[in-house]
C-alpha cells in the first residue's frame, strides 16, 4: 500500500509532522518576524533611508536567503541514522513523504515568510516616531510592495524567469537536504559553489583553447548572436538554466528519497 499515493494518508501524514514540529515551526516564524521587523525599524531610524522602494532589495535579498536556510534544513530526520530508519520505515509512501515536506518548506512557508516581510516592512514604519529637531519624518519612507522589486525588469517573460530562477535555487537546497545526510545545508552550498568555479573554469579553458587572440587571464571569450529580436543566445541559456532546472533538482530529490527508502 505504501508504493501508492493516498490523500488521506497524506493529510495524516502533514497533520502528524505539523503536531510534532509546532514548536520548531512557530518559533521559525517568530524569529523571522521579529527580525524582519527591527532590521526594518533601525535603517528608517538610523540611516533615515528607504526613501526609494529600490532601497528594500538588499533587505529582500538577505531575507530571501534566511528563507533557502528553512528550506535546506528540509527532512531533518534524514541527519541521523537512527530517526532516519525510523522515518522511511513509517506508514506512507515515498511521494508523500516527499510532498510533506515540499508543501510545508516551500508551498506554505515561501507565501507565508512573503507575507510577513511585507507586514514587518509597514508595521516598523507604522511604529517611527516622527523627530522634527533631525528632520525625520516618516512619512517620507517609501512604502514596500513586491511589484517594485521587479521594476528595472521589464516584461513579463524576464519577470517569469526571475521567479522561476529563486524557484530554481530552492529547489537545490531542498535536494540537498535530501541527498546529504550531516550539516546537509553547509554542503550544498560548499558543492554548489565549487561546482559554479568549475564550470566557470571550464569556460576559461576552452575560451583560451579555441580563442587564444582575445582570451587574456580568466576572461571569456563570448560569442553572443540574436535569435530573433531583441533576444539573444546567451539570453537563451540563462532562461533554460533559471528556468527548468528546478525539474531536476526535484526530481533528483525525490528519487534519492526513494532510494534511502530501499
Amino acid at each position: 500500500m505504501n508504493k501508492y499515493f493516498s490523500p488521506k494518508r497524506f493529510a495524516r501524514l502533514l497533520r502528524n509532522d505539523l503536531f510534532i514540529n509546532q514548536k520548531t515551526y512557530l518559533f521559525t516564524l517568530a524569529g523571522i518576524s521579529i527580525a524582519i521587523y527591527a532590521i526594518s525599524y533601525f535603517f528608517m531610524r538610523v540611516n533615515n533611508g528607504f526613501h526609494r522602494t529600490n532601497e528594500y532589495i538588499p533587505l529582500f535579498m538577505f531575507y530571501l536567503m534566511g528563507i533557502g536556510v528553512v528550506i535546506g534544513t528540509s527532512f531533518p530526520a534524514l541527519s541521523n541514522q537512527i530517526k532516519t530508519s525510523n522515518y522511511l520505515l513509517s506508514p506512507g509512501s515515498t511521494l508523500e513523504k516527499y510532498l510533506v515536506q515540499f508543501v510545508i518548506r516551500i508551498v506554505l512557508f515561501v507565501p507565508l515568510a512573503l507575507i510577513i516581510f511585507w507586514i514587518g516592512t509597514h508595521l516598523a514604519k507604522a511604529t517611527l516616531v516622527p523627530d522634527l529637531e533631525r528632520g525625520f519624518d516618516p512619512a517620507r519612507i517609501a512604502d514596500y510592495h513586491f511589484k517594485d522589486l521587479f521594476q528595472y525588469i521589464q516584461g513579463f517573460r524576464d519577470q517569469l524567469i526571475v521567479v522561476l530562477s529563486i524557484f530554481s535555487t530552492a529547489s537545490v537546497l531542498f535536494a540537498g537536504s535530501v541527498y546529504f545526510k550531516r550539516f546537509a545545508l553547509i554542503k550544498t552550498l560548499i558543492v554548489s559553489g565549487a561546482t559554479v568555479f568549475l564550470v566557470v573554469c571550464s569556460f576559461v579553458l576552452f575560451s583560451h583553447i579555441l580563442f587564444p587572440s582575445s582570451t587574456h587571464g580568466f576572461g571569456v571569450h563570448n560569442i553572443s548572436y540574436k535569435i530573433s529580436d531583441n533576444f539573444y543566445n546567451i539570453q537563451l541559456a540563462a532562461y533554460l538554466l533559471g528556468g527548468l532546472s528546478w525539474i531536476f533538482f526535484l526530481a533528483l530529490a525525490y528519487f534519492k528519497l526513494k532510494e534511502k527508502e530501499v
